[in-house]
């Protein structure tokens, strides 16, 4: 997910207190789990009060993302983005929540906090990662248009960002252009000629098969009609119509599947784009 380099970007504020670094050690080395107890022992060592140590509390957010429980990250991130008082910290929560959301699939959530975070920070850096991932969440729901032209805005801005908010605009705007498989057209293809509409999304070995099935399954049903066999003819009937049924519906969802696939394909390479930049690495 495109939230992981914002979300370990979390770990990088500066002035945090020594006690602090054998946890910020462990997390470097990916020990999310002890890292967590660590970072949970600072925040027990300051009277259980959270807000007194507000590095700790983002990255022990951010452990308990890498581990999988994004409930527990979300709930963290969120009462720190209501209560700090610092900005920067604050939209550093923001985009750590936003980044969940993100790997949840909610990207209409994440985007709406990015955005929030960009207008808290002051940091011209935290600001534009946080500018850049508000319009890359369009992009993720297909929205290549208002992704391309918030990130040519951005460019368009100048700043440390220019060069890959322009680089990131002429990929997304590639989203229009995308090869495209209607499922309805796919799943006809294959209600007239068995497996057709999985050939034509690519899925060959699947459309030799649903061909070779569907046609074995109306011989065979032939063959007991011919030979007054009503129990069998009934039990074939039954069978082939349940094999015909699906051949379409595999049609249609190999269409879907294709235009997910191509869909993936330029979202990787807009990855691939941050993750040659020093600023969104982790």
């Amino acid at each position: 997910m495109l939230g992981t380099f914002l979300a370990a970007l979390l770990t990088v504020f500066p002035n945090h207190s020594i006690e602090e670094s054998f946890a910020d050690y462990l997390y470097e080395l990916g020990e999310y789990g002890m890292a967590s107890s660590e970072y949970l022992r600072i925040i027990y060592s300051h009277d259980e009060d959270t807000l007194s140590c507000p590095l700790a509390a983002l990255r022990l957010a951010r452990c308990w993302q890498e581990l999988g429980r994004r409930e527990d990250a979300l709930l963290l991130y969120g009462y720190l983005r209501r209560n700090l008082t610092d900005a920067e910290l604050r939209a550093g929560a923001m985009m750590g929540a936003g980044s969940v959301l993100e790997e949840s699939g909610n990207y209409t959530a994440a985007r709406e906090l990015y955005l929030n975070a960009a207008v808290t920070s002051e940091d011209i850096d935290l600001m534009g990662r946080a500018g850049i991932m508000s319009c890359l969440m369009d992009a993720q729901m297909g929205n290549w248009d208002a992704s391309a032209e918030g990130l040519r805005s951005i460019s368009a801005a100048g700043g440390p960002f220019c060069e890959i908010s322009e680089n990131l605009a002429a990929q997304v705007a590639e989203g229009n252009g995308l090869s495209h498989r209607s499922p309805l057209w796919c799943g006809i293809s294959s209600a007239l000629l068995p497996g057709s509409g999985q050939a034509i999304c690519g899925h060959y070995t699947d459309g030799i098969i649903a061909f070779g099935v569907n046609g074995a399954m109306v011989w065979l049903f032939y063959e007991s009609l011919q030979e007054s066999n009503t129990t069998t003819s009934v039990l074939l009937g039954w069978l082939s119509l349940s094999f015909y049924g699906g051949n379409i519906y595999g049609g249609s969802r190999a269409a879907v599947t294709y235009n997910s696939a191509r869909r993936r394909e330029l979202l990787d390479e807009v990855t691939r784009i941050l993750e040659d930049q020093q600023r969104f690495r982790p």
